[in-house]
């Protein structure tokens, strides 16, 4: 009977052990190369027959799988056929029967709005453009003082007439070559109509007479040049940085500056024409003392720059 039981403890211990070096085995062989494959068990789907952009393909002559999209191709919810709700512009017809588009003073159709709307934008506004304008939309945020060319106070008479489109434009594209950047990708195009209600709700905390779709200002080509001058200063957005009336902004006041000497990065010059012209189409030529080198090409044809320059000069 002892006989038969040390039997069986042998058996026991023989198996634990051969148990024991299989394990070892098996744990010993991980990571050992093999030209033969890893066997799967159960292969589920995780390996299918599929194509990935960089992986070699039979399928087609050119052996690659990635492939250029037919012509037209617009990927779904891509199309962004209505200018006014993706781009913020609109058709406009002048008094000589000219067509142009400008910014749009009106939310896209369509555009619910509405206190959830207010309070979305809120949010997105409380996220991405606070930290330059501030919460309360003054230009005070945390970020503001460490900037070149500070945020402007949305409470400005500027601001608060700017169309609701050419707002939609800064958040979209950006303003002048990167100071402020796109926030194509971080705010989806109903947000973006989501802020400019949150921005005028807090403009019109202060200010009940502000509307929300602003005021266009149309340049018509039959007015006087000083005339279309003054309608292309508020237009090309030259009153963000040039006041009129000798206060300090970005750029050097218009107020008396036909005809007066300023000291520039190349020396002094007089401002004439031909000084007014080049700082128009190329801004970096010569800087004026005491300002940032920021201001960026603008789109202008020589009958623009002559009206501004026209407009310039009736600033006294």
């Amino acid at each position: 009977m002892k006989k038969s039981v040390n039997s069986q403890q042998s058996t026991v211990s023989a198996l634990l052990a051969l148990g024991l070096c299989g394990v070892l085995v098996a744990g010993g062989c991980r990571g050992w190369q093999s030209e033969d494959p890893p066997v799967h068990l159960n292969w589920n789907m995780d390996t299918q027959e599929k194509g990935k952009a960089y992986r070699r393909s039979t399928l087609f002559s050119d052996g690659r799988y990635m492939r250029t999209p037919p012509a037209g191709t617009v990927a779904q919810g891509w199309l962004k056929d209505d200018d006014h709700a993706a781009l913020g512009v609109v058709e406009h017809k002048n008094e000589d029967g000219s067509v142009v588009v400008v910014p749009a003073t009106s939310l896209p159709p369509g555009f619910v709005g509405g206190d959830a709307a207010v309070r979305r934008g809120q949010q997105r506004y409380g996220i991405y453009c606070s930290p330059c304008h501030g919460m309360a939309g003054d230009g005070g945020g945390t970020v503001a003082p460490r900037l070149t060319v500070k945020p402007p106070s949305f409470h400005d008479a500027r601001l608060k007439e700017m169309p609701a489109g050419k707002i939609y434009q800064a958040i979209l594209n950006g303003v002048n070559d990167g100071n402020m950047g796109s926030y194509a990708a971080q705010i989806s195009q109903e947000d973006r109509w989501n802020v400019i209600l949150y921005v005028r709700a807090l403009q019109k905390s202060k200010d009940p007479s502000v509307t929300i779709g602003g005021t266009n200002v149309v340049v018509n080509s039959s007015d006087p040049p000083e005339k279309k001058g003054e309608a292309l200063f508020k237009a090309k957005g030259c009153n963000a940085c040039h006041s009129l009336d000798g206060t300090r902004i970005v750029g050097p006041s218009f107020q008396a500056l036909f005809g007066k000497t300023e000291k520039t990065d190349k020396g002094e010059f007089a401002v004439d024409d031909a000084f007014l012209k080049e700082s128009m189409q190329t801004p970096t030529a010569k800087i004026t003392d005491g300002f940032p080198p920021v201001m960026p090409v603008v789109g202008l044809s020589d009958d623009d720059i002559a009206s501004l320059i026209a407009f310039i000069k009736t600033v006294k």
